[in-house]
């Protein structure tokens, strides 16, 4: 278990120095070397945060979680109610971003309510229906920010976390499927969202509209193998904020095939050690902890790299630990921590209480009997 942590603390390490690397190519730029500066802090902060939750059991999480969950409600709704508005989404509150957060707290809530009612999570009402209860308000309030990225992203990992559970397969696509017939139908009434879609539909007829996706495609071929050199790229000068949602086109460009495959290799190894953590877990909290953080991460990555290769539609998500942002660098490194956490305990404990063959393996889903 000490090399799977080293791996993926290794991984992690070089995503941020990508990223520290690539804000540091833009030194033309104006206010490039503020970018900078706030990356490094938020970095430095992100580790402290995940030296804390290496070091602690995350079992405390467990008990805290009705209060992470009230605080994750009560930051969404202030949010809402008095938070600052940027680029038609009102989703910053005092200069961070409780949608960030709000990941941290479905997680946990979600992995507190299955592990309370293990026995009775493959019945439809205490699986399905508790832990979509569980889900929806913080998933209402960040879609009305409104957010259909994250939205998306977070009823994947209820999903997932779902199946880890012990929810039968079949129920848990039920949910899957109102979740998405609702974004649909959000997105067929919204003229911006339409906009995007149209874009990636019919790119010839919405130069515009796709202009982001075409520069970064336009990035990758004039990188091809080798890249253009460090610094030397264009595609920054072409496309504002570059350095969050589109990041990943300038490493193409900059640093060539070996640097792009690198990166998804990178992911890769985050998600095998994930996996394998999940799997090595002593108990169902610490699973299903693991499984959350691993999906959540992964599949945010899984995202960004197919909006910006026009493989999806264009919709603003950072690519994570390589994209500028303090708030989500942070709650990524904290997130990581407790992914070591869930490794360290279940060194200890994992081949006494969990069969190595099957992580998700419970020998009597019944109710427990009454001493």
């Amino acid at each position: 278990m000490n090399r799977i942590i080293t791996a993926l603390l290794l991984a992690v390490g070089s995503l941020l120095v990508l990223s520290l690397t690539m804000l540091a190519s833009g030194t033309m730029l104006k206010a490039s070397d503020t970018q900078v500066q706030s990356q490094a802090i938020a970095c430095a902060v992100g580790f402290v945060a995940l030296w804390i939750a290496a070091r602690l059991d995350y079992h405390f999480l467990e008990r805290w979680a009705p209060v992470l969950y009230g605080v994750t409600l009560l930051l969404l709704v202030l949010t809402l109610l008095v938070g600052t508005t940027k680029g038609g989404a009102q989703r910053w509150l005092w200069g961070v971003q409780p949608s960030e957060f709000a990941k941290l707290g479905v997680i946990v809530a979600l992995a507190a309510f299955a592990s309370r009612f293990e026995h009775r999570i493959s019945h439809f009402l205490s699986g399905v229906v508790g832990m979509v209860s569980v889900a929806i308000p913080p998933l209402a309030l960040i879609l009305v920010e409104p957010d259909k990225g994250t939205t998306a992203l977070l009823v994947g990992v209820t999903v997932l976390m779902m199946i880890v559970a012990g929810v039968r397969i079949w129920q848990a696509v039920l949910p899957a499927i109102a979740c998405a017939a609702l974004l649909a139908v959000i997105i067929l009434n919204s003229d911006y969202a339409m906009k995007r879609v149209n874009a990636f539909l019919h790119p010839e007829k919405n130069r515009d509209g796709n202009h982001q996706v075409q520069q970064g495609l336009y990035a990758f071929g004039a990188g091809g193998v080798e890249g253009v050199g460090l610094g030397m790229g264009s595609f920054k000068f072409n496309v504002p904020e570059h350095h969050t949602d589109f990041i990943f086109p300038v490493v193409g460009e900059e640093l060539g095939l070996p640097f792009t495959l690198g990166v998804i290799g990178v992911f890769a190894v985050i998600l095998i050690c994930g996996a394998l953590i999940t799997q090595s877990a002593q108990d169902l909290f610490g699973s299903l902890l693991a499984a959350g953080i691993t999906f959540l991460i992964c599949g945010q990555a899984l995202f960004n790299l197919g909006v910006v290769t026009s493989v999806i539609p264009n919709k603003g998500i950072p690519l994570p630990l390589v994209s500028r942002g303090g708030t989500g660098v942070v709650m990524t490194l904290g997130l990581i921590g407790i992914l070591v956490s869930v490794a360290r305990t279940g060194v200890i404990g994992a081949a006494a209480t969990r069969p190595f063959g099957n992580p998700f393996n419970r020998e009597d889903t019944d109710l427990p009997e009454v001493e």
